[in-house]
């Protein structure tokens, strides 16, 4: 079995190997060393995958939390935000963590296994044929109700009346097959605003 170890001798060997590069350490709103606490949160926000198992009540951990650890430590040291480290290292893999870390000299002659893929980590791909990207920025989402019932959100800036206007006007076949499926009421003259015609 791999090298396991104590919450507090993770924080001890993570704090060995920031020391040794303290010359990367620029960022003085971030705490250089871990401690228990800080891994301990590190693992609630899920920075950190949960303890490999437990030695009676002391959780135990490996390598791969080392390298988790590392990794954030350093994309603090670059500036990241906390929300910016979740979007990058979540369901990363250990050889991710161990670029990011710098920690890939130090890799320990017993490789751990072949890792099985996190599909639960991954970013769905939701685009209805259109390629996802790897931009992982959080998008503004515009939301514009059609009629009630029906509210289509779009990943935009800013809309101006031109655009809700041909928006109105594009989504009328949409809007008659929902209705004529039944997955949508058919208008009151509520549905519409004043003047407009459907």
């Amino acid at each position: 079995m791999d090298e396991t170890w104590t919450i507090r001798e993770l924080a001890d060997h993570a704090a060995a190997k920031l020391a040794a590069s303290a010359s990367e350490q620029v960022n003085g709103r971030v705490r250089d060393l871990p401690n228990e606490r800080l891994i301990r949160w590190y693992t609630t926000i899920g920075l950190l995958d949960p303890p490999l198992g437990r030695r009676g009540r002391v959780a135990l951990y490996g390598r791969r939390h080392l390298l988790q650890l590392l990794a954030v430590k350093r994309r603090q040291a670059q500036g990241r935000t906390i929300a910016e480290i979740q979007l990058e290292l979540a369901g990363a893999t250990d050889a991710t963590l161990e670029r990011v870390a710098g920690a890939a000299a130090d890799a320990e002659p017993d490789a751990p296994p072949a890792e099985r893929e996190r599909f639960w980590a991954a970013r769905p791909d939701i685009s209805f044929g259109v390629p996802a990207t790897l931009d992982t920025s959080p998008a503004l989402v515009r939301g514009v109700r059609l009629v009630p019932g029906l509210t289509v959100l779009l990943e935009v800036e800013d809309l101006d009346a031109e655009d809700l206007d041909a928006l109105r006007a594009a989504a009328g076949p949409l809007l008659q097959e929902l209705r004529r499926r039944g997955l949508l009421p058919e208008p009151s003259t509520s549905d519409h605003p004043a003047g407009s015609t459907q």
